[in-house]
């Protein structure tokens, strides 16, 4: 792009020597087909070495078309090759770009896939964990009913429960 704006440059100081015109009389001519470049701007295109500086082609392209329009397409041809060469050169990065998306787009599918697996087994671990500790809970709870069923029975039958303390007294006085 810098090459065929410095080449439209050098087009416009042609355009502009060659029919002895001011600059003033360049902004009257792009004013009249609808375009607008600032005085400064104006000056510093047509100042020398300008095809080396950085302009906008929004800058250039008002002051190219309307010279164009009036003083012919002459000049043109060169930048129809440029900008051919351009087109196509963007094409391709266009091209380029495409086939990284599509191998990014890819990638991420086959990653969003092993993760929506490893999702799924965790959701399956943690259901299968869930179920153990209810099977877990219901032991637990039957364990405890049989427990108190035992206790009842054992009191309902007259048992007594021995205390810790008398048991220990006892052994102790018969010499074990």
């Amino acid at each position: 792009m810098e090459r065929t704006l410095r080449q439209r440059i050098k087009t416009i100081k042609e355009i502009k020597n060659q029919h002895g015109m001011s600059i003033p009389q360049i902004q009257d001519i792009v004013a009249d087909h609808g375009g607008y470049v600032s005085p400064r701007t104006m000056y510093d295109i047509f100042a020398d070495g300008s095809e080396e500086k950085n302009f906008h082609y929004q800058s250039i392209a008002p002051i190219y078309e309307a010279l164009i329009d009036v003083y012919g397409d002459d000049y043109s041809s060169d930048d129809v090759i440029a900008l051919k060469q351009m087109l196509k050169e963007r094409n391709r990065q266009i091209d380029d770009l495409l086939v990284q998306l599509e191998n990014k787009q890819d990638e991420f599918d086959k990653r969003l896939a092993i993760y929506e697996e490893r999702r799924k087994a965790y959701e399956r671990s943690i259901s299968l964990l869930e179920k153990q500790l209810d099977q877990l809970d219901r032991l637990l709870f039957d364990r405890d009913k049989m427990l108190q069923q035992l206790l009842d029975a054992y009191l309902k039958i007259g048992g007594s429960m021995p205390s810790a303390a008398g048991s220990v007294s006892d052994r102790y006085d018969k010499g074990e």
